[in-house]
């Protein structure tokens, strides 16, 4: 807002300055329609400022569920038998050590099988059993 007064405040020093040997009176005119126009123009600009802004917070709000969303998405079970390294290791409690050995233990024909050959702990086994998939 300040800077369209601080426009029509400049229009109006240039019209003065350019227009020396006119009426001052038609230069105050003149300088009050710029103004007006100026001011007309910034609030269709305000009105369409305010109708970007709520479509920016309907998006923002739509954005913010969707992460929400994903975030309460349970995880897919992790495949065993083709996972990699690095993906064996969001698993809870596998390490780098852990997941070589899952690794080197392939193929598994049940998800029980990591368990049982001792690839991982009892414990291990109990905390990654509903993570895990044998396909």
């Amino acid at each position: 807002m300040r800077r369209i007064l601080f426009t029509a405040l400049a229009c109006a020093s240039l019209l003065a300055a350019g227009c020396s040997s006119q009426d001052t009176e038609k230069t105050k005119q003149e300088a009050a329609q710029a103004t007006e126009q100026i001011k007309e123009g910034s609030k269709v600009a305000a009105v369409e400022l305010k109708k970007d802004a709520k479509i920016a917070a309907q998006q923002t709000k739509a954005v913010a569920a969707g992460v929400k969303q994903g975030l309460q998405t349970d995880d897919p079970p992790v495949n065993v038998n083709k996972a990699t390294k690095t993906q064996l290791q969001t698993l809870p409690g596998v390490d780098e050590d852990t997941a070589d050995r899952i690794v080197a233990g392939r193929p598994y024909h049940t998800r029980d099988e990591i368990g049982t050959r001792g690839v991982v702990s009892p414990d291990e086994f109990n905390a990654i059993k509903d993570k895990i998939a044998v396909k």
